[in-house]
C-alpha cells in the first residue's frame, strides 16, 4: 500500500489514545465530527489520524487550514473501511486505538468514560452507545444470528434500556477502542473484506484469542447512519459473512451447521429474486471465495493454530431469531420469525450453555452509572 507522508508533524509526546477516521468523501461529516472530538473535555493525550481513500473532496486542504492539529494521510487508492482503518493502525502510536466513523459525533465524556472502562479492563475491546439522532439506540454492540447473519443490538429501542457495562458477541465497526498492541498482534482488519463484516471477522478472531468484547453505555455517540441495501452491499454482506464463517469455526462446527446454514442461504438467494443485480451478486460471492480460496484457507490454517477457545464460546450467545423486520417490516418480520425459529431451535447444535458470554451479561463496575 502507498501512501504519502502526513500533511502536519506528529505530536511530540506519545499519546494514550489513537484515534482513527477513514474518509472517502466524507468532508462534510468531518467537519461535523471533529469538533466534537476536539471538543472532549479529557485529562489524558490523543491524537486524531484521518486516513483519505482517494476522495476527491479537498479533506486534506480543509485539515492543513481548519483542524492543523489532526494528521492526514493520503491513500493513493480506495482500500476500503478495512485498508483504511489498517493504514492508520501503522501509523498509531496511542497506548489505545479508538476507530471511528466520520458520520459521528461524539456526546460529552465520551473519550474519557472509555478511558476509564479501558483502564479498568486493559485487555478488552469497547464500543460506545451508538444513538440515532433522535436519541433512539442505533446500536450498542453487535449480535449474530449462529448462521451469521448479523444485526444491531438494542436497534430503535430506547437508549435508557442500555445504561451499564455489559459483555457482547460483537463489536459496532462504528466506533470501538481497543489496545493498539492487541489490534497488531491479530494483524488489524482482513482487507479482503473491503467493506461490510470486517467488524465481526475482528471480534471474533478477537474472542477466540481470550479478549472480553464490552460495550459502556455510558459513553455516548450520535451515528448518522441510514439502515439500506442495494446490489453491492448484498455482495459484500453475503460473500464476507460465508468467508468469515470458513474462516472462523473448525471443520466440525461447520459440518453441525451446515442443515442451518443451508435454509439461511436459501433464504438470501430468494431475497436475491428482487431483481437481476441481487441475484447475479449472490453468483459473483461464491465466485469469489472460490477464485480466493488458497488465500482464506491459509487465514484459515492460522486463526485455527492459534485459536485459544473452542467455536461454542461464540455459538453460545448467538440467536434464532433473523432480522427479517429491517427487510420486511415489523409486522411481516414477526411472522416470519414464528415461521422459522422452531426450525432453526431445531437445527440448532447443542452446546454447554454454561460455556461463553451472553449479549446482556453485566459486569459489576465502582461508582454509579
Amino acid at each position: 500500500m502507498t501512501v504519502s507522508a502526513p500533511s502536519n508533524a506528529q505530536p511530540a509526546l506519545v499519546p494514550e489514545l489513537s484515534i482513527i477516521l477513514v474518509s472517502y468523501n466524507s468532508l462534510s461529516d468531518l467537519q461535523r465530527c471533529l469538533p466534537t472530538l476536539l471538543a472532549q473535555k479529557t485529562g489524558f493525550s490523543y491524537e486524531i489520524i484521518v486516513v483519505d481513500n482517494h476522495g476527491n473532496d479537498g479533506v486534506r486542504d480543509w485539515i492543513k487550514t481548519a483542524e492543523p492539529a489532526v494528521i492526514y494521510y493520503q491513500n493513493t487508492t480506495n482500500s476500503g473501511y478495512a485498508g483504511g482503518n489498517n493504514l492508520g493502525l501503522k501509523h498509531a502510536s496511542g497506548r489505545w486505538t479508538l476507530f471511528l466513523n466520520p458520520d459521528t459525533e461524539l456526546l460529552p465524556d465520551c473519550l474519557e468514560r472509555l478511558r476509564k472502562t479501558a483502564y479498568d479492563f486493559p485487555d478488552a475491546f469497547i464500543t460506545p452507545k451508538l444513538l440515532h439522532s433522535d436519541g433512539t439506540v442505533n446500536a450498542c454492540g453487535n449480535v449474530m444470528h449462529y448462521t451469521g447473519i448479523t444485526t444491531c443490538r438494542g436497534l430503535n429501542e430506547p437508549s435508557d434500556v442500555y445504561t451499564n457495562l455489559e459483555t457482547v458477541p460483537l463489536l459496532s465497526g462504528a466506533a470501538f477502542l481497543a489496545p493498539t498492541l492487541a489490534l497488531k498482534r491479530l494483524g488489524g482488519f482482513d482487507e479482503t473484506y473491503f467493506m461490510y463484516f470486517e467488524d465481526t471477522d475482528l471480534s471474533l478472531r478477537a474472542r477466540l484469542a481470550g479478549y472480553s468484547l464490552l460495550c459502556d453505555a455510558r459513553a455516548c455517540i450520535v451515528h448518522h447512519y441510514k439502515l439500506g441495501m442495494n446490489p453491492l452491499k448484498f455482495y459484500h454482506l453475503e460473500r464476507n459473512r460465508l468467508l468469515t464463517f470458513l474462516k472462523i469455526f473448525s471443520r466440525k462446527t461447520l459440518l453441525q451447521l451446515l442443515p442451518a446454514l443451508l435454509i439461511t442461504e436459501a433464504m438470501t438467494w430468494a431475497y436475491s429474486l428482487r431483481g437481476w443485480s441481487y441475484f447475479r451478486a449472490r453468483f459473483q460471492g461464491y465466485f469469489w471465495l472460490w477464485k480466493n480460496r488458497s488465500s482464506w484457507l491459509k487465514n484459515r490454517r492460522t486463526i485455527q493454530q492459534n485459536r485459544q477457545l473452542p467455536d461454542q464460546t461464540i455459538l453460545n450467545d448467538s440467536l434464532l431469531s433473523l432480522p427479517f423486520e429491517q427487510l420486511a417490516g415489523p409486522s411481516l418480520g414477526r411472522f416470519l420469525n414464528v415461521l422459522t425459529q422452531p426450525l432453526f431451535r431445531l437445527l440448532r447444535p447443542s452446546f454447554n450453555p454454561q460455556q461463553g458470554t451472553g449479549p446482556k451479561t453485566p459486569l459489576h463496575v465502582e461508582g454509579e452509572i
